[in-house]
């Protein structure tokens, strides 16, 4: 009998939760999938180490606090970096080296007397593969812009 009040009431708030969620922005509604999967991480961690297995829990647990404290200490680091106080090792103007145009034929996957479009043409095509939006490299997509600004002045 207790288990089906359990999991009449489970039911029931399953459905409240999927009438909240069709009726949620875009926004809020992958804030609180964000949330709920760091919940069941950290849940789940609970229960690696109440069963003796710590190392285990590790896993889950660095997910779930990676997933709740990762924005806070991402934008720290973002306005130290703005604040110009450490050098978090990326590259910046100062220390990144020119690029032959040889190097930038080869980025771009050109031959030597390519044309202003066929550049064109290739930055664009590549770039829509490795935009860091589109879940690509900073560093390639940094690459291509030097390649385009070295081959086109």
């Amino acid at each position: 009998m207790p288990f089906l009040i359990f999991g009449i009431l489970l039911a029931g708030l399953l459905l409240l939760l999927m009438h909240w969620w069709t009726n949620a922005t875009v926004a809020s509604a992958k804030r609180s999938l964000m949330w709920g999967i760091a919940g069941v991480c950290l849940l789940l961690a609970m229960v690696l180490l109440a069963t003796g297995k710590a190392l285990l829990a590790a896993v889950p647990a660095g997910y779930a606090a990676l997933r709740m404290f990762g924005p806070m200490v991402a934008s720290k680091m973002l306005k130290n970096f703005k604040m110009g106080k450490p050098d978090l090792g990326g590259p910046s103007e100062s220390n990144r080296t020119t690029m032959s145009r040889v190097e930038a034929l080869e980025v771009l996957g050109l031959e030597n007397g390519a044309t202003d479009t066929e550049i064109n043409e290739a930055f664009r095509r590549l770039m829509g593969q490795v935009h860091p939006d589109k879940g690509g490299s900073d560093w390639m997509a940094a690459k291509l812009n030097d390649a385009r600004k070295t081959l086109l002045g």
